[in-house]
């Protein structure tokens, strides 16, 4: 049984007094990618704050991290005929080219806390599994607190302030102001996102994000084995943009203030494989949290 690199983890974090529970249900390191907050919890580590620590040391010993560096910058253009903004033109733009994963989300969340922020715990099934059971709230606040951590000037204000605390439920959203010409992390607008999942001005006009057999690039109800899956495992688009069909639901910047609800794009691995393509939408009110729906970022050019 093979521990080295838990061992190392837990050294680092003055948690050696742990091993034992490790060694116990015979964990080694060739899964530590994929343990969970949860995993840890079942195991015996009763402290939340020691498992996110944990979680923390796992992923950095796993390397090959995703993180927001990893961005693609999709060039100006104008959305096709068969979709709901046929004629609409984008403006070019940056875009996460992974949806935010746990150990990324926890990493500025506990910035964040340390710096004024609050945002809930979420949940990801592993390092490299993307965040979910956060809100459009949160979503925006890790956005705000990413950008300072970044050294770049937040964009989401509420009341003249930059959005740090609270939320204020369906309706609440439209409270929520975005300084367009902001430099910092943002999500997406609809119109952004629909665009980068069609392949921008390479499109070569899939019906899923990258190919019109959504096994090749997406994981959903019939292929996922009911969970989601570390990001990138999938095939990419034609920009290099991985898992814009299926695995999670990715909140947008938009309202559909008819509806007090904010637009989630690209399906999820509990959906049948029709509502992970580019052109299908739907709306879920900002304070929900399931266990379907994370985001990605984007900036600006």
């Amino acid at each position: 049984m093979i521990i080295k690199k838990i061992q190392m983890a837990l050294d680092r974090e003055k948690l050696l007094n742990l091993l034992p529970l490790f060694e116990g249900q015979s964990i080694t390191d060739d899964i530590i990618d994929t343990i969970s907050d949860h995993d840890l919890e079942l195991i015996g580590v009763k402290k939340l704050g020691e498992r996110r620590r944990i979680l923390l040391a796992f992923a950095e010993m796993g390397g090959g991290l995703f993180d927001l560096t990893s961005v693609a910058t999709v060039g100006s253009g104008q959305l096709p005929a068969d979709s709901s903004f046929a004629g609409m033109e984008v403006n070019a733009f940056r875009i996460g080219k992974y949806p935010i994963i746990q150990f990324e989300w926890e990493r500025v969340r506990v910035w964040g806390m340390a710096n004024g922020f609050k945002m809930e715990a979420g949940e990801g099934r592993g390092s490299r599994h993307p965040i979910t059971l956060v809100s459009w709230y949160d979503a925006v606040k890790w956005c705000n607190a990413k950008s300072k951590m970044d050294g770049l000037k937040s964009v989401y204000s509420i009341n003249g302030k930059v959005y740090t605390n609270g939320e204020y439920g369906p309706e609440g959203c439209t409270l929520i102001d975005w300084n367009i010409a902001g430099d910092g992390w943002r999500l997406p607008t609809e119109i952004e996102w629909e665009w980068a999942a069609r392949g921008g001005a390479l499109s070569q006009g899939f019906r899923f994000s990258g190919s019109d057999d959504v096994n090749i690039v997406g994981w959903h109800e019939q292929n996922s084995e009911g969970t989601p899956h570390p990001v990138g495992e999938k095939h990419p688009n034609e920009l290099g943009i991985y898992d814009m069909s299926g695995n999670v639901w990715e909140w947008c910047w938009d309202k559909e203030e008819s509806l007090s609800a904010c637009r989630i794009r690209g399906g999820s691995w509990m959906e049948l494989d029709g509502k992970g393509t580019v052109s299908y939408r739907v709306s879920r009110s900002p304070e929900t949290r399931y266990t379907v729906i994370g985001f990605r970022v984007a900036k600006n050019v």
